[in-house]
């Protein structure tokens, strides 16, 4: 028995004294009704809400990038025609890590803008038209394009994971796919193009620009070697027919 308030060693005195005066049965109770305890309400924990599920795969089409789970759930998707800041928070927040950015002047054919890169940064192919390139690098042209012919931004894919995201496109295409194989299921967009292989495939119809009326975007997969694998691909290429 414990008395509380009381100094350790008095309480122990108190106990005694309690024990040895109430050996006997207990007496009665005034009013003839028995002590009912009153039950002490337990802790409830506020509810949390649950974490959301982490990325496990990118899938890039002509029109969009979406974000999925394990369970193959779309959990974002970002089109190409969102401020680039959009795409930029939310692949960072796939890959786990904020990208290197790089800034480029342009060229003839090419504006300036910015490079936002995931993964390893790697040496540039001599038909990139931008001077960085990575596993994974969003390309931010300046100035910003307008729906549904000029996309704000575009995609290059040189590694079929980052960070431990996969990274596919259509049909479940990835790098490191053969190259003659995917080019026999697609014969009418397989076409050599110099010493490599290029491949247009998932096309999305555009409405007609002017006198241009047979005009797509794409995602283009390319493979330096014809007969070996698929070595990147971007996402959209426009095809305008000419």
């Amino acid at each position: 028995m414990t008395v509380h308030g009381v100094p350790d060693k008095f309480g122990r005195a108190l106990a005694a004294l309690f024990l040895t005066g109430c050996s006997g049965p207990p007496g009665p109770v005034l009013g003839g009704e028995s002590p009912t305890a009153t039950p002490t309400p337990g802790r409830t924990e506020a509810a949390h809400p649950s974490a959301p599920a982490p990325v496990t795969d990118l899938l890039i089409t002509a029109a969009s990038i979406g974000l999925r789970d394990a369970s193959g759930t779309t959990l974002s998707t970002f089109d190409y025609f969102q401020p680039a800041g959009e795409l930029v928070a939310g692949l960072s927040t796939a890959f786990g890590s904020a990208p290197t950015s790089e800034h480029f002047e342009g060229g003839s054919e090419v504006p300036p803008g910015t490079n936002y890169i995931w993964g390893d940064i790697l040496p540039t192919g001599s038909e990139s038209p931008t001077p960085w390139d990575g596993d994974f690098v969003l390309v931010d042209g300046v100035p910003g394009g307008t729906s549904p012919h000029e996309p704000n931004t575009w995609v290059k894919v040189s590694s079929s994971a980052v960070n431990g995201v996969q990274i596919s496109t259509v049909d479940g295409i990835a790098v490191g796919d053969d190259a003659a194989e995917i080019a026999a299921r697609h014969p009418d967009t397989a076409r050599p193009q110099g010493s490599r292989r290029d491949i247009f495939v998932g096309l999305v119809p555009l409405p007609p620009l002017d006198s241009l009326s047979e005009l797509t975007f794409s995602v283009w997969l390319i493979a330096a070697d014809p007969l070996g694998p698929i070595t990147e691909f971007r996402s959209p290429s426009p095809n305008w027919g000419v």
